[in-house]
């Protein structure tokens, strides 16, 4: 594990699962690249008509934490796709695509990307991409957040394989974690569940992408009694399952 490729669906994943991995990691002297599948705003049509004219503002203040999550890190080597959230399941291909780019060029050797285990759509979608480089690289998952037996859980497996690396913090992971997840203001209300004083990642698994990651109410639908809510995602599982399942493969295309 020299040249590590970080997958984060959106700007802050990289903190909530891997601050302090990327920080002992850069200590060993690895090489670390992140690579933001989406701008972390939804799209305009999903807002609320008169916030739309204040999309830009919206995204020049998601680019604007992602600038200071860099520096945090002291990581110069990053991509950034100018896609949605919400919307990773209608670029995979683009994805897919890119990330053999980067790899190629980066001469990447172990990929880290969000468990599939519904905590958004684009975490799965994200994990489903990187299983396609598991015959050639190092691919592992990290743990984010779960509904898992309808619970809120974070930075832990809905199943352990025995295969999992556990970071436990000294007191000054503690801070540097939450001096991590800080930097993104504009999600403090969605990050104070996340558990700060431990990381775990493992070898990705082989999941059944045609079944939603866990029974009982995922993560990202449990609001959908305000589907109406451009802040609650009302996008059906199964639906997102649909489409990963017709890309079956990618690493033969």
């Amino acid at each position: 594990m020299k040249n590590i490729l970080i997958l984060a669906p959106h700007p802050d994943d990289e903190s909530v699962g891997l601050s302090v991995f990327i920080k002992r990691k850069k200590a060993e002297g690895c090489k670390i690249v992140i690579f933001f599948l989406t701008n972390g705003v939804i799209s305009k049509n999903e807002m609320w008509f008169w916030e739309k004219n204040k999309y830009e503002k919206f995204l020049d203040k998601r680019l604007n934490e992602i600038k200071n999550s860099l520096k945090f890190f002291k990581i110069k080597d990053f991509f950034l796709q100018n896609i949605s959230t919400r919307n990773l399941r209608n670029n995979i291909l683009k994805t897919f695509h890119k990330i053999q780019s980067i790899v190629k060029n980066k001469t990447i050797d172990s990929i880290f990307v969000p468990a599939y285990e519904g905590g958004h759509q684009d975490h799965d979608v994200a994990n489903f991409i990187a299983s396609q480089f598991k015959k050639k690289l190092n691919v592992f998952e990290y743990s984010e957040y779960h509904n898992y037996g309808n619970k809120v859980h974070s930075n832990t497996f809905i199943k352990n394989t025995g295969s999992e690396t556990v970071l436990e913090f000294n007191k000054n992971e503690v801070l540097y974690k939450k001096h991590a997840l800080s930097v993104y203001n504009s999600e403090k209300k969605n990050l104070n569940y996340i558990n700060v004083k431990r990381e775990v990642y493992r070898p990705i698994v082989k999941y059944n992408y045609d079944s939603v990651p866990h029974k009982g109410k995922l993560f990202y639908k449990r609001f959908n009694f305000f589907s109406w809510h451009p802040r609650v995602d009302s996008s059906n599982p199964k639906e997102v399952c649909k489409i990963i399942s017709k890309f079956k493969n990618l690493d033969e295309i």
